[in-house]
């Protein structure tokens, strides 16, 4: 029996020792309440989407992509995500009013309603309909009153902002102050963990000014240890437009 919990032990410290380090904020570390300031400011300055994007995703080496997807988004808990076939026919809808999420696939027939883990089963990458919003808009989620934060600045003049709640940590990465917009700092990723694990990385790529506000034109979300990555490539995009209620209602259908 102690032969074989020494062999545990030693077996459990060599997966440890051989886990991959978490990335951990640079030095200097700096106040940190003047980042978080601009990560609100530019969460506050989006007020709504509306693209067409091409989106591809891969999962363990095997890619689908989606030539049409059109994104519909206002603020950030109200979204509607429709893919199209080459022939213009309906493919899938995918839809968050705030409180419950929606699939209504062509192949199914009716619509769906989906649990917490709705996107996790979806796009295969575990976020919530709020993350995923924030996602889209080259943002990060609205944090607990009682996170707790500190950051620091590389010799580049990228910044990193750690804001940890619990098991729940995010590591956000900002880009250097001469890049960044009027409208807030410019984000050029987030790393959401929960514990050591890493559950999603999402990076932005290509910020162009679009309606005053500058968003990234790719996307990628990822869990790099699950071999999952979805790319989001707008191709025709409106920000800050008006978006109407009806657009995140699935109407005359009934919802199982």
């Amino acid at each position: 029996m102690k032969t074989r919990l020494l062999s545990w032990s030693l077996l459990l410290a060599f997966l440890y020792a051989c886990a991959p380090p978490r990335p951990q904020v640079p030095q200097p570390e700096v106040p940190a309440g003047p980042l978080i300031q601009a990560i609100e400011q530019r969460r506050e300055a989006f007020q709504s989407l509306k693209a067409v994007a091409k989106v591809a995703v891969e999962r363990r080496g095997r890619v689908r992509v989606y030539e049409s997807v059109a994104i519909v988004q206002r603020g950030q808990d109200r979204l509607r995500i429709e893919g199209v076939g080459p022939l213009g026919q309906p493919l899938f809808v995918l839809l968050w009013d705030g409180s419950d999420v929606l699939l209504q696939d062509a192949n199914q027939g009716e619509p769906r309603r989906m649990g917490p883990a709705a996107l996790e089963g979806v796009l295969g990458v575990a976020l919530s309909p709020a993350e995923l919003c924030a996602v889209l808009s080259g943002n990060v989620s609205a944090q607990p009153p009682d996170a707790a934060a500190r950051a620091g600045c590389r010799n580049d003049g990228r910044c990193m902002v750690e804001l940890q709640s619990g098991d729940a940590r995010r590591l956000v990465t900002l880009a250097p102050p001469s890049r960044g917009p009027e409208n807030g700092a410019l984000i050029e990723s987030v790393d959401r963990y929960e514990g050591n694990a890493l559950v999603f990385r999402s990076r932005f790529a290509l910020p162009g000014r679009v309606g005053g506000y500058r968003l990234p034109q790719r996307i990628v979300i990822e869990n790099p240890d699950r071999r999952i990555s979805v790319t989001v490539q707008y191709e025709d995009v409106e920000v800050n437009v008006p978006v109407e209620d009806e657009a995140f209602v699935l109407s005359g259908e009934d919802v199982q």
